[in-house]
């Protein structure tokens, strides 16, 4: 009488099958759901990029605000950059980076800063945002840059804005 050694082979090829074929299908479902979550991630971070610069780019409130009292940070008065209320907004984040962000109703990091530096306090700066930072060195993963056209002593100039998630 023969024995008959691995006639169960048909079983486990079955069942290898039906795992590999499970992990294809979870594999798949999990690339699809990433992607719109990627999108969905991007289009948040641009929506909250654009109310930031709009804010920052407006009279604020009230129109005269200073850190105690301000509703909405802007920066303009008469449609052109102020500059004490530059000023005011450079030493915000100074002193108060996350409360800025509360104020923007962020959760991202962001940085301000025109196509030439300012002078803040006799003092060459390069932008206003996250402390340590500047236009050069931000390193993040995804980052998002909002142009925007506005005028400053009497010349018209580009401001941008960066805006990433913090690690």
């Amino acid at each position: 009488m023969k024995l008959k050694k691995g006639q169960a082979w048909g079983t486990d090829l079955t069942m290898g099958f039906l795992i590999f074929s499970m992990g294809i299908f979870i594999f798949f479902i999990y690339a699809i759901n990433y992607t719109s979550e990627s999108k969905e991630n991007f289009e948040i971070m641009f929506y909250e990029g654009e109310n930031i610069a709009q804010s920052i780019l407006s009279e604020g409130s009230p129109e005269n605000w200073n850190e105690a009292n301000v509703i909405q940070i802007g920066i303009l008065s008469d449609e052109k950059i102020n500059e004490t209320k530059l000023e005011l907004f450079y030493n915000f984040t100074q002193t108060n980076y996350s409360q800025t962000k509360t104020i923007f109703d962020s959760s991202y990091d962001y940085y301000f800063f025109l196509d030439n530096n300012f002078t803040i306090n006799s003092v060459e700066v390069d932008g206003i945002g996250k402390p340590g930072v500047n236009s050069e060195s931000i390193n993040a993963t995804n980052l998002i840059k909002i142009t925007k056209l506005t005028i400053y002593k009497e010349k018209p100039v580009t401001a941008y804005l960066y805006i990433w998630q913090p690690f």
